[in-house]
Order: structure tokens, then sequence, then C-alpha cells
């Protein structure tokens, strides 16, 4: 069959199958019925064109050209006035009567042959001969379709429905489509060489247009544009490469068919292969980034958002950035984070970017827009307001603080069928709708601005509460110590400088700041036990008897009965119920020798000796630090633990300021020196 008889043949076929899928699953619409009936005349009108070129008789094909004609005048009628219910367009009536005018006019001089005067052979097969009004015909013929697709541009511009909008650029594309052929149809019957690619334009303009009808998820045109742009760019670079490959092949070998030929043009297609994808997505971000320009950077920003801030645990700092990223990639002239409130669970405007002019934002957790908004998991338009039931139910004062904001899009961010926040987004800079596009993205980093949100939010709990526990802690030791002040001034400062020096040696050990919290807290509350010391044995000035020393050695046990049932987060009762146990076993008060004896423990044993001997006892003058330094040295390995010692050694020996320095930072305020680090 001849191409001039198999592209009618196809219209037909795509114009039933079309008509047929649209009576099966079109959606109940007021601009239906006229679209049917549109699509039914292209349809004859193709069939038309068919008969004409299969007829062998020339007054025959004439009978069927002058019945093409009035189908496709028809279609355009049809078509406008499927545009004006489709759009709701209020026309002038005289105008509207002008132009019905106009189509019965030149549909009664048809038959005349002033349109159609005969028929003529031509390269691609029978073309009219054209008649003194033939350019009436075309005149009328594209008035309608050219008033189409200005109230498609009215409407475009106007509505606010993102489905709209995305049809209504579908078949603007359509009728532009449709124009460029019915213009190759015309152009050989006024003497232009052109192939008549009418009905092909009328094929894909029917094809956009029924796909519009039927689906309102449309990617937007300008998506779909890129995507055609980009995959144009590979198959030229594609074409040129294997353009030049058959070249040279053609110039170097007689034969492209031998073997060797055969077997290079397999490897090379074989890498050209391996290589298209990578080509493929550079091309893209070359073709988005010329659409884009100076946004497009800011919506790669947006993009990579999610993955580039997983770290990032600062709830402020990951707010701020977020509402700025989202900002500028939807070019918004304003952007809120609303955070629900731990206590309440009413939701707030934690962040904001934009305009500061606004009223601030804020829901109950028990508003019926909250509530839906945690059950929708998709980006919700200002518009679905009204159309979705549960949004409907909102309070009017809740609508109106939407409405005062301009908010646009709303954005739930969800996350295991939790909303961790929602994005409020008002309109853009230019005032233009957000995009499929764009909603789309805002739709599938959703997911993991939530994770990234509730991350930050666990990790400020996490410090919340370890400030309560900081505080708690220090409420506890400071008590206990104002309680062993009381009774004995001189044991108060004698912990706070054992804890001093011990922090410093767990310090210069390595130990994390963690642990040296721990040993620092285990020294302030070393010597708790000695309240059941009688106070005449504590402040006894002359040499204690073997059974006062007996009663003094069960300090330890009595520290730790009184502090055992707190649950400190580090082993502090252990390391005072063995601070004054040795490595040798000559300790108390059981006995433990060498790893029996917690590190924390053994820090405390030489911090507490070096303390005591370097400073004045109330039964005897301070010995120095010298001598306290050389008694750990000689029980260096023995009954105190050889590393402890040296770092002791290492930080004091010789080093009276030092010493000094760290005495002096114990009477220090005790609500100062404790620091719980995470």
């Amino acid at each position: 069959m001849n191409s001039h008889l198999l592209v009618p043949l196809i219209g037909v076929v795509s114009g039933l199958t079309l008509l047929t899928v649209l009576a099966v699953s079109g959606r109940k619409h007021a601009a239906k019925r006229p679209f049917v009936i549109f699509l039914f005349f292209m349809t004859l009108w193709a069939a038309l064109i068919f008969m004409m070129r299969a007829s062998l008789d020339m007054e025959m094909a004439l009978v069927w050209e002058r019945f093409a004609l009035w189908a496709i005048l028809s279609a355009s009628l049809l078509f406008f006035r499927f545009t004006v219910v489709y759009t709701q367009a209020r026309l002038n009536k005289y105008f509207t009567y002008s132009l019905y005018a106009a189509y019965f006019l030149v549909l009664g001089l048809i038959p005349t042959g002033l349109i159609a005067g005969g028929m003529q052979s031509a390269w691609y097969g029978k073309t009219p001969e054209v008649g003194v009004l033939f350019p009436l015909f075309v005149l009328c013929t594209n008035l309608f379709i050219a008033i189409s697709a200005v109230l498609l541009k009215k409407h475009y511009k106007s509505t606010r429905a993102i489905d709209d909008r995305v049809r209504d650029q579908y078949l603007i594309t359509g009728i532009t489509l449709m124009i460029i052929g019915m213009t190759t149809d015309f152009l050989p019957a006024m003497g232009v060489k052109v192939f008549p690619a009418g009905i092909i334009g009328n094929i894909l303009f029917c094809v956009i247009a029924t796909a519009a009808m039927l689906r309102y998820n449309l990617l937007d045109m300008k998506v779909v544009a890129r995507k055609g742009a980009t995959f144009s760019l590979a198959v030229l670079l594609l074409f040129a490469v294997f353009g030049s490959i058959i070249y040279l092949l053609s110039y170097f070998s007689r034969d492209l068919l031998s073997p060797v030929s055969v077997t290079l043009t397999i490897i090379i297609v074989s890498i050209a292969a391996l290589l298209f994808q990578p080509v493929v997505t550079r091309l893209r971000l070359t073709v988005d980034r010329w659409f884009y320009r100076e946004r497009y950077d800011h919506l790669q920003n947006l993009k990579r958002f999610t993955w580039a801030n997983k770290s990032d645990l600062d709830l402020e700092q990951l707010t701020a950035s977020l509402v700025d990223t989202v900002s500028n990639g939807m070019q918004s002239r304003a952007v809120y984070l609303l955070l629900p409130v731990p206590a309440s669970g009413n939701y707030i405007t934690y962040n904001h970017a934009g305009l500061k002019n606004r009223k601030e934002i804020h829901f109950s957790a028990n508003s019926p827009f909250i509530t839906a908004m945690t059950q929708l998991n998709r980006v919700v338009d200002f518009i679905d307001l009204d159309t979705i039931p549960s949004l409907a139910e909102m309070p009017a004062r809740d609508r109106q603080a939407l409405n005062d904001n301009d908010i646009e899009l709303m954005v739930p961010l969800r996350n295991n069928g939790h909303m961790a926040g929602m994005l409020l987004l008002d309109s853009k800079i230019s005032r233009e709708p957000y995009s499929y596009e764009e909603r789309r993205l805002l739709q599938e980093i959703s997911g993991d601005l939530a994770t990234n949100i509730e991350n930050a939010n666990s990790f400020e709990t996490m410090k919340r509460k370890h400030s309560e526990l900081q505080k708690a802690i220090s409420g506890v030791v400071h008590a206990v110590s104002i309680l062993v002040g009381s009774r004995d001034p001189y044991t108060a400062g004698h912990q706070r400088r054992v804890a001093e020096l011990a922090r410093e040696i767990a310090r210069e050990m390595g130990l994390s700041e963690w642990q040296t919290t721990g040993v620092f807290i285990s020294g302030l509350l070393h010597d708790v036990g000695k309240v059941s010391v009688p106070a005449e044995i504590l402040s006894k000035s002359g040499q204690i008897t073997a059974s006062e020393f007996a009663i003094i050695k069960n300090h330890c046990r009595v520290g730790y009965d009184i502090l055992k049932k707190i649950d400190f987060p580090w082993p502090v009762t252990r390391a005072i119920l063995q601070h004054h146990e040795r490595l040798n076993g000559s300790g108390y008060p059981e006995g433990l020798k060498e790893n029996q004896i917690i590190m924390e423990a053994r820090i405390l044993g030489v911090a507490d000796v070096v303390e005591a001997m370097a400073s004045q006892r109330p039964y005897r003058p301070a010995l120095g630090l010298v001598y306290a330094l050389a008694e750990i040295k000689r029980g260096r390995g023995v009954i105190y633990d050889a590393d402890i010692v040296d770092v002791c050694l290492k930080l004091l020996n010789q080093n009276e300021p030092e010493f000094d320095r760290i005495m002096a930072a114990a009477e220090a305020d005790l609500g100062t020196v404790i620091d719980v680090t995470v």
C-alpha cells in the first residue's frame, strides 16, 4: 500500500480507537460531548481523504475531497465549540453569530467549485485544483482554531487549577501541530512542493487532546519539552558518532559487510551502548541548566538537601537551611515550617523564610486541619480546601490564617504514619501556580525531610534530658556537699580538691569526657560516708587510736550505702566503695586486688593520697607536694596503679603552680563545675 493511502488509514484507525477509549474511560465533563463530536469529524475527515486518494476516477475523487473539506471545516467549528464549553468563555453573541454565519457561508461555497474546482495529479498522489475562494476556506478553518487557541491561552493565565493549566498546555501544543499539518496540506494545492502532513499533525493533535481529556496527572509541558530536547541532543550526538564511523569505514573499506567491518561495528556499538546512559544524564543536566538558568542550582540543592543534611542534628540550623532551600528552589514569596510542640502537640511556626510582614501561623493539635493533614499523604493545594471533605470542615480561624498568609501549597512531612511537621508555601514570586514537577519534587523529598527533622528532634530531646540529668546530679552533689560541709568543712573542701585533681589525671590519661565527668562526680562524693564518723574524731588534733581509725575506715561502706539507691550513669558508688583499696590487697573495706578495683577508684586513690599529704590535716601540718609525690612513686605498681602514678607525676612533678591552680579550681562554685557531656 502506498504511503499516501497508509497515512489516512492510520488516521481512521487512531480516531476510532480514541473514540472508543474516550467512551469507555472518559471522565464526566461538560465539554466531553462537543469533544467527542469533534473527534468523530476528525476521524471522518481521515476516512474521506483515504477514499479520495484511493479513488481511480478524478470526478469521484473530487466528490470525496469536497466532503473532506466539509468535515475539516466542521471539525474546526466543533473544536471551537468544545473550547468555549471547556473554558466557560463568555463571548459576545454577535461575534459568535458572525462565526457561525462564516461557517455556513463557506460550507455553501464548497459544492460550487469556487473552493475546489477539480482534481489533479501530484507527485504524492491527488490534490485539488484551487478555486478563487480557496484562501477564504483556509482562513475560516484556521480562524476557528486560532480563536480556540486564544481562549485556551486566556484560560491558562486565569485559572489556578494545575490540572486545567496542564490540559491547556497540551491542547495548545496539539493545536500548533494541527495548524502546521493543515498548512502543509493546503500549500501543495497552491503550488508549493511540500508533502501534505495534515493527517499526521491531526493524528498527533487528536492523541494529545484525548490524553488531556482522559488524564489529569499529565507531565507539565515544560518537562516534556526538556525530555524531548535531551532525547534529541542524544540522538544527534550518537548519529554524528555513528555517521562518522560509517563514513570512515566506507572510506577505508570497500566492503562494509566484510567480517572486519562487522566486528568493528559491533564493538563500537557495544561501547556506545555502555556510554549512552551517562551521555543522556549529562545532556539532561545541561538542558535543565538551559531551561532553569539561575534557578538551576537552587533546585539541585533542594534535590540533594535530604541526604546532604542527614547528619545535621542541630534542629535550628537544619530547619533554617530547609526553609531557605525550599524558598529559593520553588521561588516562593515565603515558606513556613510548622512543628508540633512536644508538650501540647500544637503546631507552631518553628522557622520561616521570605516575607517578614506576615502573621504568625499556628494550629491547635485537635484542629480538623491538622487531623486531615496527618491522614493525607500528598501535597495539598489551597483549592483542595473546598473539595476534600475533611478539609472543608476547617474552622474559620484556621482558614483565615492560611488566607492571610496567601498559602498556596501545604506539604505534610510524614514518616511511618506520623507527621513530623508541615511546610506551608506562599504563592510564587512570579504569581504563577506551582507546576506538577515542583509538587512532585516536594512530595518526593517530604518523607526524607520528616526523617531528618525527627532525628534532629530526637537529638534535641536527648540534649534536654541530659540537661535535666545534669541539673539533677548537680543538685544531688550540691545537697550532699552542703550536708558534709555542715558537719566537717575540711572534708567538704578535701572532696572538691580530690575531685579536681582526679579530673585532671583522667584527662591526661586520655579518658573520654564522659568517663572524666564520672571520675569528677565520684571525687566530689567519695568521703560522703564520713557523716557517720563522730565530729570529735574528724576534728581531733592528736594521734588517732586504732579503734577510732576502724570507725573512719567504715566511711567507704557508709558512703556506698547512702548513695546506692541513686542510679548514676557512671560507677560512682563502686568508686566510692573502692577508693581506699590497693593493688596488693592491703586496702579496705574488702581487700580487693589489681583488676578487681575499677579504674575510677584507682584514680581517686592516687588523687586522694596526693591531696591528703600535700594539704594540712586537722591532726598535722601539710607535708608538701614533694613528699606526696615521693609517696606514690614508692608505691607505684605495688599499691598504686603504675600508669596513673606516671600520669600524676608528669602532671605535678616539681610543678607547684600547676598543683596550686588545680587546688584553686576546686574552690569554684560547685554548680559551675559539673558538666554532663554526651
